[in-house]
């Protein structure tokens, strides 16, 4: 089982090395969701992208550490991504959640929608750009909208739809749609991040169970995360590590995206801009 480790060790560090390559205008390889620590060392836990998203299950205890998570998990991608290339979408209604991502409406980088009437438009307009990117942008040697920003000037931005299973979807909107923006998503740009109780599990909305059965799942209880291969390839580095949810400063991670916001409204205008509604 050491040899077994070393060889885990050695791949989680290759994988970090490939997540941290500089790709222009690539949406991450990874998702970080914390470290593992022991007392020798600290590794990064990400989860891939490459499946489009995850859920994240709590019950009460576990609901600070796990918006914690979500909201550091968030503001790390919009400071360290090319500024604009990132937004953060998100359906809820109720108490207000992620107060450290509010600020970044002004520069529209986030947006909120709260009511079921805002929140239906904000689905519909997330589904047409997925559709008119499918349908418009994406080819064979363009299997995916990552592929299309490293070989277009002329760029798309990300989405990153942060989903309140409480509130979204509701039996209103048609199964198949459902089951076609989750299969469609990540290809054209766009990633999901679905979050609620445990007891949502049990809801007998048949969208609702579409999510769930699509995504991958971490789960978090009396405040303790369940990391298992399905988030985490390399589970056997549990066995000597103990894991700690992302927990970042959040003041100086919304710094940095102000100051890369000013930045780039001093760039020339003819550089990289991004682009919409732009066929191939």
């Amino acid at each position: 089982m050491v040899q077994n480790t070393e060889v885990s060790r050695e791949t989680m560090v290759e994988k970090i090395e490939e997540i941290t390559k500089d790709k222009n205008y690539a949406f991450p390889w990874g998702f970080n969701l914390g470290n593992l620590r022991n007392e020798n060392e600290s590794i990064p836990l990400y989860t891939g992208t490459n499946d489009g998203g995850f859920c994240l299950l709590y019950d009460k205890a576990s609901e600070p550490k796990a918006d914690d998570l979500l909201e550091s998990l968030c503001l790390e991608l919009l400071s360290t991504m090319p500024h604009g290339s990132l937004k953060v979408d998100m359906l809820d209604f109720g108490k207000k959640k992620f107060y450290s991502l509010s600020p970044l409406q002004n520069v529209e980088l986030f947006e909120v929608a709260f009511t079921s009437q805002t929140i239906l438009s904000l689905f519909e307009r997330l589904e047409n750009t997925i559709i008119s990117r499918h349908n418009e942008l994406l080819c064979c040697n363009r299997p995916s909208i990552s592929d299309h920003n490293q070989m277009s000037k002329l760029k798309q931005t990300y989405h990153l739809v942060l989903m309140n299973l409480k509130n979204f979807p509701t039996e209103e909107i048609e199964e198949r749609r459902i089951q076609n923006f989750v299969e469609s998503a990540s290809h054209a740009g766009v990633y999901v991040i679905a979050f609620g109780y445990h007891e949502i599990e049990q809801s007998e909305n048949k969208n609702v169970q579409i999510i769930l059965n699509y995504f991958k799942t971490l789960r978090a209880a009396e405040g303790m995360f369940e990391i298992d291969k399905e988030i985490f390839e390399f589970t056997e580095l549990l066995e000597d590590h103990t894991f700690e949810a992302l927990s970042l400063d959040k003041g100086l991670l919304l710094q940095t995206i102000f100051s890369n916001a000013d930045l780039e409204s001093m760039m020339d205008p003819e550089n990289i801009k991004l682009e919409t509604d732009t066929k191939v």
